[in-house]
């Protein structure tokens, strides 16, 4: 196993040792034939949310400037030079807009990856590319990545000859560590293997897209208070963690909205029928037969959990909306004296 450190030739040495398996926040479905993994695509929500904010940013200066040139014809002062620069200027910010917008937009949410034990291969769409490897021939590594600040790592597959960044396979997410890592290279390499005697129980995704309450507390900005799981907390940490979630969310809540806005954005590229099995004929090399691994869905937000994260929105929406509404009435008053 590789470990680069941000993509250069520097190589830290790891345990030989492999940790247990783990497939928990990697496996979205699995069957003894096929398994799903949804790794991030190339734009975090919060990256999102900052292309979406450039673009609106934007998108509000170029109606401004609409108005004042739609003042400007209507009290018949506006000649031919201040027409042609407020002309260009719209037309730049508007531009600026609209491409800021389509790229938070169109950008691949996630690259599905199909490990398929019947043809030995591996499927990894990304956006509109296709990368498909032979399984035997995948050398794991682990990258480290730097996420809000803190050192993360990721597993990546790669081919055994040097090829660009590109066509690098992601399979996971950002992990704590690189035992992280090992743990989910160990369960992939058991399952294509099959061996299912030596597989762990599984914790499946929630889904292609996380509930939205469920990304509001695992969210960038406030994952601080995402400490361990809610029911796993004392009395006194769920009012701390409640606490500090509240003045968190006081503190940042038009980036936290606009990070959750972003968690709704981008494209999902589809396996096809044919990928998926759905389409093709029984397999004769691969028995179908039922999977001896415990599946365990994604377990729920208990109500009290969802009822402080709605309460803390509100709380939050409302703290901003109030001096808010004064502070843009304020600016509407300076720019229509301008």
């Amino acid at each position: 196993m590789r470990i680069v450190k941000n993509r250069e030739d520097e190589e830290l040495d790891v345990d030989p040792v492999p940790p247990a398996p783990s497939g928990d926040g990697l496996v979205l479905s699995m069957d003894s034939v096929r398994l799903q993994t949804l790794p991030h695509g190339n734009m975090s929500s919060a990256i999102k949310s900052i292309v979406l904010l450039l673009g609106l940013m934007p998108l509000g200066i170029a109606a401004w400037f609409c108005s004042m040139l739609a003042d400007a014809f209507r009290q018949d002062t506006a000649d031919t030079a201040f027409v042609l620069i407020m002309s260009v200027s719209i037309a730049v910010f508007a531009l600026i807009a609209v491409a800021a917008l389509v790229q938070a937009v169109t950008a691949p949410y996630a690259f599905p990856t199909l490990f398929n034990r019947a043809t030995g291969k591996v499927v990894q769409l990304r956006g509109r590319e296709r990368i498909e490897a032979p399984w035997a021939q995948l050398v794991p590594q682990v990258d480290s990545i730097t996420v809000g600040g803190a050192l993360r790592y990721r597993l990546c597959l790669k081919g055994p000859t040097e090829v660009g960044a590109g066509q690098m396979i992601l399979v996971s997410n950002a992990n704590n560590s690189p035992v992280d890592c090992l743990a989910h290279y160990e369960f992939l390499r058991r399952y294509m293997a099959g061996d299912w005697q030596w597989l762990p129980k599984v914790e499946c995704l929630e889904g292609t897209r996380r509930p939205l309450l469920q990304e509001f507390g695992n969210n960038l900005w406030t994952q601080m208070t995402n400490y361990r799981p809610w029911d796993e907390r004392s009395v006194l940490g769920k009012v701390l963690s409640s606490a500090a979630l509240l003045l968190i969310s006081l503190l940042w809540w038009p980036m936290l909205l606009l990070t959750l806005i972003g968690s709704r954005l981008g494209r999902l590229p589809r396996l096809s029928a044919a990928d998926l099995g759905t389409c093709s004929q029984p397999l004769r090399d691969v028995a179908q037969e039922p999977l001896p691994v415990c599946i365990l869905p994604a377990p729920a937000l208990g109500r009290t959990e969802r009822a402080v994260y709605v309460a803390i929105a509100a709380i939050s929406t409302a703290a901003w909306c109030w001096p808010g509404a004064g502070v843009l009435a304020r600016i509407a008053d300076m720019a229509r004296a301008l």
